[in-house]
């Protein structure tokens, strides 16, 4: 168990799925069952036999219940697919823990619990599961848990989390300054000469679209939401001529993420020729450091005011009424430069320094400890000077190596996320063009790590010239040549392509990490 005052270590997390369901995954030695929780189960639609009988008392001596078991579960953990048998118990933020009884079902393992590397032997290959660095970087406590007779008697512990960031002590002593960065916003963005402005193009009148039809539980969450955003002062009412419908979209946490559909009001907006920084040249910045801070901005868009002449162009309507924004609400074409023109703008000093923005994403990094508290001190001046507010369960500060645009930035250099390379691992064979481009465009992302990129993946991208598309032979069992320059094999099949991601398996071996 973790004690108040004394530092913990932190346990094996990783990402996995359960069908198309991404899950957060914890392996746990000292939990002798495996867990699941129930938004998994009901996400993943899997079948539960309900089991109240099943007691749980925790190291604190307060009871729980095990509501149901569900078996023979597959689950796929970075391209490789297990089974398990599982109890389902609410977990907090971790979806399923893998206790003895799936660990010792491996056989004999090696463990490095300093690099959070597990190695095994599996359907006679060697498999190595890699933690995951974002949830290596997080301190836990632990709690034990105990069923009772009627779950044959065995004994089983169990960890839970509260999540806290491991920083240095220089850092910690330096946030302690600026805890108002991290507070709930309680009034209106100040103007920073980076209002957003919709402006359309010329005879274009008001947009009105006449709002969805939606089932009750979807109104009474609109109402939730409006009522909150008009508490927080970042809506009004309104009597706009303009008007646009609401959607509700699903977040990963299972929660309703508002959202305007400002389709028609931007087919008439005049776009913005604001340029988007590169993440290739954003990253070719970053030599020679070995400490990083990533700072996410606090719903970075409502940290932006609209032009008064424009608020009424945002008004949307709801069953309840008709409200309007008085900050940038997200879903308008320019939005993206005008958030981008005023990050550039606050950071301009340090941009190419010791700073990198994209978006709402700012790493600070420098090559030393001590250069970094100062780096990160006039970063958080910034952000008093200009009343940002950041969401500090999204930050890290002071780490060795972070996840950032879909990268693992360390000391080393940039690699690529193991979770973005386990969606292309598992991409299903395409049916459609669309399907194919999608594919295509998710590889091409990481197209720098593999040697040849564009010869293994010629078969596929004959298939998008017109009238081209047919899953034949020569597409699933082409045999192309790379040279041996190129470091990999001297000949690569393309089986589906997906099949032949055996290259992203060179880069978790060195092979795919890029020097500054």
């Amino acid at each position: 168990m973790s004690m108040m005052g004394v530092p913990s270590f932190s346990t094996t997390k990783l990402w996995g799925t359960i069908g198309k369901v991404k899950i957060v995954v914890m392996l746990d030695s000292g939990a002798t069952h495996n867990f699941i929780n129930p938004s998994v189960v009901a996400k993943s639609k899997l079948r539960a036999t309900h089991n109240k009988s099943m007691t749980i008392r925790l190291g604190t001596g307060i009871t729980t219940t095990g509501s149901a078991t569900c078996q023979k579960v597959p689950f796929v953990l970075q391209g490789v697919e297990y089974t398990a048998d599982f109890i389902v118990l609410d977990l907090g933020d971790t979806d399923i823990i893998l206790g003895i009884q799936w660990l010792r079902t491996l056989g004999k393992c090696g463990m490095d619990w300093e690099t959070h590397e597990l190695s095994f032997s599996y359907n006679g290959a060697l498999v190595t599961l890699f933690g995951d660095p974002s949830f290596i970087d997080k301190r836990t406590s632990l709690q034990s848990l105990q069923p009772s007779a009627n779950y044959n008697a065995e004994l089983f512990q169990l960890e839970v989390k509260d999540v806290q960031k491991q920083m240095p002590v220089q850092v910690e002593q330096l946030l302690d300054m600026y805890v108002s960065i991290f507070e709930e916003p309680t009034q209106l963005p100040p103007k920073r000469g980076h209002e957003h402005a919709i402006n359309l193009i010329a005879g274009a009148g008001p947009i009105s679209v006449r709002p969805y039809r939606y089932p009750q539980a979807y109104k009474e969450e609109m109402s939730k939401q409006v009522s909150t955003m008009l508490s927080s002062g970042i809506i009004r009412p309104s009597r706009s001529p303009y008007s646009s419908p609401v959607l509700l979209v699903k977040k990963k946490d299972a929660s309703w993420r508002f959202c305007i559909d400002y389709r028609a009001l931007n087919k008439v907006t005049v776009l913005d020729k604001f340029p988007i920084p590169m993440i290739d040249q954003l990253l070719d910045e970053l030599h020679g450091a070995k400490f990083f801070s990533k700072l996410d901005l606090r719903s970075g868009y409502h940290q932006i005011c609209m032009e008064e002449k424009d608020i009424e162009k945002t008004a949307f309507r709801t069953a309840d009424g008709h409200y309007e924004f008085l900050v940038m609400p997200f879903g308008l074409t320019n939005a993206p430069a005008t958030f981008q023109a005023l990050m550039n703008d606050v950071f301009r000093a340090f941009l190419g320094r010791f700073v990198l923005v994209f978006f709402d994403d700012i790493l600070v990094y420098s090559s030393s400890i001590e250069e970094h508290v100062v780096h990160l001190q006039q970063v958080l001046e910034i952000f008093v000077q200009q009343k940002l507010l950041a969401n500090k369960k999204k930050c890290l500060f002071g780490q060795a190596q972070v996840e950032y645009l879909g990268h693992i930035i360390s000391q080393d250099g940039v690699a690529t996320d193991p979770t973005k390379t386990d969606a292309m691992r598992l991409w299903p064979e395409p049916k459609t063009i669309k399907e194919l481009r999608g594919f295509l465009g998710l590889t091409g992302y990481y197209r720098k790590f593999v040697q040849g990129y564009g010869v293994i993946a010629r078969p596929l991208t004959d298939l998008l010239k017109k009238d081209q598309f047919e899953w034949s032979t020569r597409a699933r069992n082409g045999i192309y040549s790379v040279e041996r320059s190129n470091v990999v094999g001297s000949c690569v099949s393309v089986t589906g392509f997906h099949e032949n991601f055996l290259l992203w398996n060179q880069m978790h071996q060195g092979m795919g990490l890029e020097q500054y």
